[in-house]
């Protein structure tokens, strides 16, 4: 195994970890395992009935502090906001299908929507749960952090030019799960990503990446999640040839072995490997009766990770879009009929959610003499 880094130059010591058990990867982010836990929503689907999405995913602002060198939305409009008015229309009409919560999301940085709170709080009294993914640079503009069950902040910070502090105090005393998100970058020198390679389609307002990737840093992480107990998936950047994604995902696992070397097993931090695949079944789609995404250019499209495929050029597909935000009751009302109505087909060469299509997929495929499982 090759170890380029001397983690004793990092740690000093070793993290107290008052865990006893290890963090259940699969709890905190979307999978297979999470989406068996609507088994009554998978019955509708499965009957034809009308799909009642668990969540819905919401992106209020294109603008963003930062400019990552994984970035799927690069190729992004940088200026498109959510108005109050398009997000509250998503939200009643969301609730009024059944929804269960809500995500805040890139696009850009969604703590920069100057009435975010505004909105964190209609949904909040609508009785919906919430979460938001965030890099976690601007903790403080928020003030309604008490109506949120998650938050999940990008550790980014590490590998930029000019860290930022994340400042968790604005969590103190609030019943507010805090969790973490890292995202391996590898191999950049062969990217196609505009934030490095600044060929993008419009170069208006578009800055080069500003972080650094550094393995050391990504050890520095691993340290303090473990530190500050908080539970961290290892993602990778997905945009580039399978082939490259497993490299990624190997050297991922023998840094960990690095680290757990020297300092025990991780107890917080965790590879999130268990949504890869390599390939897929077919090209059936049926993310849009489970967790669709609102996007910032007023749209409601079929999940919030299509951009993730390398053909899709680091932006929002107009393919992928089911309806505007005006129409999404109506929509879902003609989606009744058998999965024949409902199935949609996009070939995505990298589909996040292939697992739990094939789920769906499985779920809906008449078998025979049933009574023998």
């Amino acid at each position: 195994m090759e170890q380029k880094i001397d983690v004793s130059k990092i740690m000093k010591k070793k993290p107290v970890v008052e865990a006893t058990e290890k963090v259940q990867g699969r709890s905190y982010t979307s999978n297979a395992t999470k989406l068996l836990k609507h088994l009554d929503r998978l019955e509708i689907i499965q009957k034809g009935g009308r799909p009642k999405p668990v969540m819905f995913h919401m992106s209020p602002a294109n603008p963003c502090n930062l400019t990552c060198s994984f970035c799927c939305f690069a190729n992004r409009s940088m200026k498109e906001m959510l108005t109050v008015k398009q997000m509250k229309s998503a939200i009643d009409q969301f609730h009024a299908l059944g929804v269960l919560g809500m995500e805040f999301t890139g696009g850009g940085e969604p703590t920069l929507h100057p009435k975010l709170d505004e909105v964190i709080e209609y949904a909040y009294n609508k009785g919906l749960k919430i979460g938001i993914c965030t890099n976690g640079s601007r903790l403080k503009k928020v003030k309604n952090w008490h109506m949120l069950s998650w938050v999940r902040l990008g550790m980014y910070s590490w590998d930029e030019e000019k860290p930022y502090p994340y400042h968790l105090e604005v969590f103190e005393g609030l019943d507010i799960e805090i969790s973490a998100a890292y995202v391996w970058d590898g191999a950049t020198e062969t990217s196609t990503n505009p934030n490095i390679t600044g060929e993008w389609i419009d170069s208006k307002a578009k800055r080069l990446a500003s972080n650094s990737y550094k393995e050391e840093n990504f050890m520095k992480m691993l340290a303090w999640v473990e530190e500050k107990k908080i539970p961290c998936r290892i993602a990778f950047n997905a945009i580039k040839p399978v082939e490259l994604v497993k490299q990624d995902i190997n050297r991922i696992r023998e840094l960990i072995a690095v680290h757990e070397e020297q300092y025990g097993k991780l107890k917080y931090a965790f590879l999130s490997d268990f949504n890869f695949k390599g390939e897929r079944r077919n090209d059936n789609c049926y993310m849009h009766m489970v967790k669709p995404c609102v996007f910032t250019d007023g749209n409601v499209y079929v999940c919030p990770s299509a951009e993730l495929a390398p053909e899709n050029n680091y932006q929002v597909n107009p393919e992928f879009k089911i309806c505007d935000i005006d129409g999404i009751t109506d929509f879902y009302n003609s989606q009744v009929g058998g999965v024949g109505v409902s199935r949609r087909h996009h070939n995505c060469s990298f589909c996040k959610y292939s697992i739990q299509n094939e789920l769906i997929d499985d779920i809906v495929t008449e078998t025979r003499h049933n009574e023998f499982a």
